[in-house]
């Protein structure tokens, strides 16, 4: 199977890295060669239809961009743009479920059903670039609204923007201009515009930072995520009723430290591939597990996704401008949303009504205590009384995280209910197949461990920068060699690679 962790895709990669640096004096002939390769790279993933689908839908966003830019009626052509873009991803990404709902309702009025299609394709990254898109024409308007000196993308700039390879799978989700709360992996801007347009000399930009990421996301997927789903996730989540209560309690656990292993894994790897190219890409996470409440886990967790849902749902909603109330809802309202483009199914709602009830619950906490949501001592409380209080909001937060997670993890609502049946009733008369207390006290040290590698990491740093790079890149290519010999048979896939 191809994919980014592919031997095929290496040997690829490292061709087209020495044809692109080969023109680094001509930075438009290395977009082109950039979007030749994306779309390669999307052929050889998805096929000739999703890459069709991609082309065809980047034209027709083109086409709108250009109607919004100099026609008479911009948000005519803003609101079409958006409906477009949301029905070609509702076609696709929940046709399942509006299939199921048609031939139900066919079969309840006795009708035949057989005509109705099967299952389509689902092309690959569809939601990512979707969501680029809707960003991009709303800049478009608001920088014409505010007559702002600005061109949009030129037609090839756009097709390349929107099928980048380094974003196209599963993100992180870029933007065209600079945006509060984007910023790549030195806490800088990385609007796409800006790059893209350059006629200065690309570089790669820190290297050795490229390839330690690389390393790490290869350790991280290959290594600890497919050890946490092989053992203990996966076959806990397909038959919790075979497993004792504790094992049920490891795999949830496990589950979160999978999702986040993978899904980082993955983030930085295509920030590295970026930073390898010239290219500044937004990180999409920041030591989320060690969030003090639910906001500030919004704030580390998935950030494209979550910076993408207060500009593009939570503030056009009205975000906290139409009262303390209104806010509440508005968020609540944002959160089920981002549920849904999950999933169509009912856990998914849930696993997004719980996190917008929690934040909602936090902002009423706030308002008693402090009477205001916007003052700071009221909005981070716990963190303010000291080390005991940091520690319990954490506690308290990384908990509610884990087991909403159960909701996401599930395949059905009723599944998840399985799971926390299993949870609280398989201790009686089930035997351990795993010994999970094991897997629980090493969950325990990583987690209380983990700031403190970090910030070692932070001091280590100066130390690395007096090493000869010749024994850092002799270092780095040991520590691949180790991962890649070390690791299990397969290709795994990144898991959000399938929203």
């Amino acid at each position: 199977m191809f994919s980014f962790l592919s031997v095929e895709f290496a040997l690829i990669f490292i061709v087209f890295f020495a044809l692109y640096w080969a023109f680094y004096r001509q930075s438009k002939v290395q977009n082109g060669l950039l979007l030749i390769f994306s779309y390669f790279i999307i052929f050889l993933m998805a096929g000739a239809i999703a890459t069709s689908v991609l082309l065809l839908f980047s034209v027709l966003i083109f086409i709108i961009s250009r109607m919004l830019m100099t026609s008479l009626r911009p948000k005519f052509w803003l609101v079409l743009g958006i409906v477009v873009t949301i029905a070609n991803l509702a076609v696709f990404k929940y046709y399942e479920f509006f299939r199921a709902n048609i031939v139900a309702a066919m079969q309840a009025l006795q009708l035949d059903a057989s005509g109705v299609v099967a299952n389509i394709v689902f092309p690959l990254g569809i939601s990512y670039y979707s969501f680029q898109a809707i960003s991009y024409l709303v800049t478009l308007h608001q920088r014409r609204a505010n007559h702002a000196v600005s061109s949009p993308l030129t037609f090839w700039q756009l097709l390349t923007h929107l099928s980048f390879f380094s974003t196209i799978s599963a993100g992180p989700i870029t933007r065209v201009d600079d945006t509060k709360g984007l910023l790549d992996i030195e806490k800088k801007p990385c609007g796409m515009q800006a790059q893209l347009i350059t006629t200065a000399h690309r570089k790669p930009l820190l290297p050795m930072l490229a390839f330690a990421l690389i390393l790490l996301a290869l350790a991280k997927k290959w290594w600890l995520a497919g050890y946490l789903a092989d053992t203990w996730v996966n076959p806990v989540f397909a038959n919790p009723e075979g497993f004792h209560s504790l094992e049920v309690l490891a795999a949830i656990y496990g589950y979160t430290l999978q999702l986040f292993l993978d899904f980082s894994g993955y983030s930085e790897m295509m920030v590295a591939f970026g930073l390898l190219l010239g290219f500044r890409l937004p990180m999409n996470f920041n030591a989320p597990l060690l969030a003090h409440n639910i906001r500030d886990f919004w704030d580390r967790w998935h950030i494209s996704l979550s910076t993408w849902i207060r500009d593009y749902i939570y503030i056009p909603l009205g975000g906290s401008r139409n009262g303390f109330v209104r806010t509440q809802i508005n968020l609540i309202i944002a959160m089920v949303l981002s549920g849904i483009w999950h999933g169509s199914t009912l856990n998914f709602f849930f696993w997004g009504l719980f996190h917008g009830l929690a934040i909602a619950l936090l902002n009423v906490g706030d308002k008693v205590l402090q009477n205001r949501t916007s003052n700071p001592k009221g909005r981070n409380f716990l963190a303010g009384t000291g080390w005991l209080g940091k520690g319990l909001g954490v506690f308290t937060t990384i908990h509610f995280v884990v087991f909403a997670f159960v909701f996401f993890r599930a395949t059905t609502f009723e599944e998840a209910l399985l799971i926390f049946k299993a949870l609280f009733t398989n201790h009686i008369n089930v035997a351990w197949a795993n010994n999970p207390l094991y897997l629980l006290s090493l969950l325990l040290i990583a987690w209380l461990l983990y700031p403190v590698v970090r910030n070692g990491a932070k001091r280590l740093a100066p130390i690395l920068a007096k090493v000869p790079n010749v024994l850092l890149y002799l270092a780095l290519f040991i520590g691949f060699m180790l991962v890649v010999v070390l690791a299990p048979s397969g290709i795994p896939g990144f898991i959000y690679a399938n929203f």
